[in-house]
């Protein structure tokens, strides 16, 4: 009735959920990064609760449309009231299974014969169960037993719960624990901010094309915030009506007055309980799952291992750690590059201090050996000392620590600078939290993954506000998939100002070399030699890998060289298959391991880096425009991280090595001058998009006090 008068293109307000018209408020935003997590990680359960009316179908339709059937079968099942046979049948159904029999055991064995079949296809198998609060304990016991159906060690079937806030409750039950141990995520949709209101309005109107006819004035959209607490829903509600009061008034105006009278209406016709101006506290947004929380604090069971305590290392005397940069690492390399940011963000003025967070133990992003005192350290380095384990064993002990660290921090921002899952886990906390995330390192893809691989880099890069790319192909990576322009920035590759500190240190290549007998010839090419660090376990490698390697190396031509630092261990492997003797008799100069600085030396005048799974020094490769190939197993997934090439096996690896060497080794340039580099870039662009931030929120605070 009225979109025709207002220029509309259809209804902006329907009740009927409708992905097309999702908006990406906080809350739903960090829901959907929880549920598109939950279909890279595949297995466990993956519990979204909210509210009447806050958006939970639209969500879950919006996760659908947006899934590639290629990679994952889906199917969603609502529930009323289903008892555990009638949801195995509902379940069935929404599969397009045809059940064999109608007994409990016919339906189990034929839903797990489907979901081999999915797995065996290379696909994965989603159940997402709406109404979820409506399941008795029996049908949830069942959801859980279903899970148990694995296939090699890979679970067939991961199921999403969403339903209302008595789902939590009934999940927090004692008889709930063994459930409880399988959900890998939980959060709750709660109500939209007075901001996120009048935008949520304002995205719907823009769907169908509207101009500003008819004009809400801002305090309408206040009004209109008090009258439906937040609630999507209610605000279709109630923006319908107002539409409606617009063009039966014959105004182009929807004013304060014009809310308060309509809403009033509403309550006085159906005694809706809803339109109230009641606070809705209430319904704020809940943290990370309580339960989780507390089950990582006592441990799953009596035999699980205690968290270990938090270590804790400062390195600057007598700083007082105030709402730091909270800098988040996977390993040796991200730390090398948090040490590098930290540094520069010391020496800008007005910006917090840097302190690194590790999941793992101290061990575990450890300096490479020879590296101590060569680089600047942050203020501080905080380690939770998590053991290694997949997502669902760690998940709960890494929220737990990173939510009190949060809290006892206050950080002013998360910068994530590696990409593991305790990064992402993290991530997404600080997201849910309203903490302001940085994405160092974004954009970058495997070229030959699948949706599993690149799961992390892609939801990182979807939850930060701010993303610093090293490349411009990153940076158009990014744009490709549809992140702002306004939110991603290319600066550089940290490793520069990692280098920029210690590879003047570094021995130049003919002193390494001297030192082993093995390689006395020295250094041959001009144009440049491969530098290989792939490493062998002897009782692991397969020997026609070892055969094709080196009968490659000794089939190059005579001026190319090869130099091989071997740990004892990859020489071992070498003499166990006979070709120990090869190495010796071939161009191949294997050279006993050398430590860090010992490799960055050759590595700076080598035309081609050849490494494995590992990727050993691919990063520094990449800082100095030296071309690197990974050569990793069938089975092994590729790194969306690194810069090298990849090879499946050892002919393509030799072949691209091959191509560095014949066009030799890139001239390199010495710079007229340091400019700090991206690190300095970094920095610089913090400290004014933190400012900027902060002002943002002090004049929306002023804006909105009574």
């Amino acid at each position: 009735m009225y979109e025709s008068h207002f220029g509309l293109t259809g209804a902006p307000f329907q009740l009927n959920p409708d992905p097309s018209f999702y908006y990406d408020s906080r809350g739903h935003a960090s829901a959907l990064a929880y549920l598109k997590f939950g279909v890279y990680q595949g297995e466990g359960f993956i519990v979204v609760t909210g509210d009447i009316g806050a958006g939970k179908t639209t969500l879950v339709r919006t996760l659908m449309g947006g899934l590639d059937p290629q990679h994952v079968v889906a199917a969603q099942v609502v529930s009323t009231q289903l008892e555990s046979g009638d949801l195995l049948r509902a379940i069935c159904t929404a599969f397009g299974i045809a059940p064999a029999g109608k007994s409990k055991a016919e339906l189990i064995a034929g839903l797990e014969a489907f979901l081999t079949a999915v797995a065996a296809s290379g696909r994965r198998a989603l159940l997402v169960v709406d109404e979820a609060q409506n399941l008795s304990l029996e049908a949830i016991e069942e959801l859980r037993m279903l899970s148990n159906f694995q296939l090699e060690e890979h679970a067939l079937l991961q199921s999403f719960l969403v339903g209302q806030p008595e789902l939590r409750k009934l999940l927090e039950s004692r008889s709930m624990e063994q459930f409880r141990q399988r959900v890998i995520a939980s959060c709750h949709l709660g109500p939209l901010d007075l901001e996120e209101t009048r935008a949520y309005v304002e995205h719907r109107l823009k769907r169908v094309g509207w101009q500003d006819r008819p004009l809400f004035d801002a305090a309408a959209f206040q009004e209109i915030h008090r009258w439906t607490g937040g609630i999507p829903r209610r605000i279709n509600l109630l923006c319908n009506r107002l539409l409606l009061g617009a063009y039966l008034g014959s105004t182009d105006e929807v004013s304060a007055d014009l809310v308060v009278q309509t809403a009033r209406e509403m309550r006085g016709e159906v005694g809706d309980p809803a339109l109230t101006t009641a606070p809705a506290a209430h319904l704020a947004a809940m943290p990370v799952d309580a339960a989780a929380a507390r089950l990582a604090a006592r441990g799953s069971d009596d035999n699980a291992a205690p968290v270990p305590a938090l270590v804790r290392r400062t390195h600057v005397a007598g700083m007082q750690v105030q709402r730091p940069l909270l800098c988040l690492v996977d390993g040796p390399t991200s730390y090398m590059k948090a040490c590098a940011l930290a540094d520069a963000c010391a020496q800008q003025s007005g910006l917090p201090p840097v302190v690194v967070l590790n999941a793992g133990s101290e061990d575990d992003v450890a300096l490479p050996p020879g590296m101590a005192g060569l680089l600047p350290l942050p203020a501080m380095d905080l380690h939770l000392g998590l053991p290694p384990g997949g997502y669902a064993e760690r998940a709960a002990a890494v929220l737990a620590g990173f939510d009190a660290l949060r809290r006892e921090l206050q950080p002013t921002a998360v910068l994530a600078l590696g990409a593991d899952d305790a990064v992402l886990t993290c991530s997404l906390a600080a997201h849910k939290a309203g903490v302001p995330l940085v994405r160092v390192d974004a954009g970058k893809r495997s070229a030959d993954a699948g949706v599993a691989q690149d799961a992390n880099p892609l939801l990182l890069d979807r939850l930060a506000n701010a993303l610093y790319t090293s490349e411009l192909t990153a940076h158009y990576t990014l744009y490709r998939e549809g992140i702002a322009s306004d939110r991603v920035h290319c600066f550089g590759n940290l490793m520069q100002n990692v280098l920029h500190q210690v590879a003047p240190l570094a021995p130049p290549p003919e002193s390494t070399l001297k030192r082993d007998v093995s390689a006395a010839r020295g250094l041959q090419p001009a144009s440049g030699f491969v530098l290989v660090t792939l490493q062998f376990d002897p009782e692991s490698t397969r020997v026609e890998i070892l055969s094709d390697l080196v009968s490659g190396f000794v089939a190059m031509p005579p001026d190319l060289q090869v130099v091989w630092p071997m740990r004892d261990e990859t020489r071992e492997a070498l003499e166990r298959v006979g070709l120990g003797r090869w190495i010796k008799n071939s161009k191949i100069d294997a050279i006993d391991e050398i430590d860090y600085l010992q490799s960055l030396g050759l590595l700076q005048r080598a035309a081609c880096l050849l490494t494995g799974p590992e990727g050993r020094l691919c990063e520094e490769a990449a800082a100095l425009s030296v071309v690197s190939v990974r050569l990793l197993p069938v089975a092994e997934p590729t790194d969306p991280t690194s810069a090298a090439s990849t090879a499946r096996d050892v002919e393509r690896a030799l072949s691209l090595v091959r191509e560095a060497l014949s066009r030799g080794r890139a001239p390199t340039e010495e710079p007229g001058f340091w400019d700090g580099g991206p690190a300095a870039r970094m920095a610089e662009h913090l400290g004014h998009w933190l400012w900027r931030a902060a002002s943002s929120e002090a004049e929306r605070l002023a804006t909105h006090t009574p």
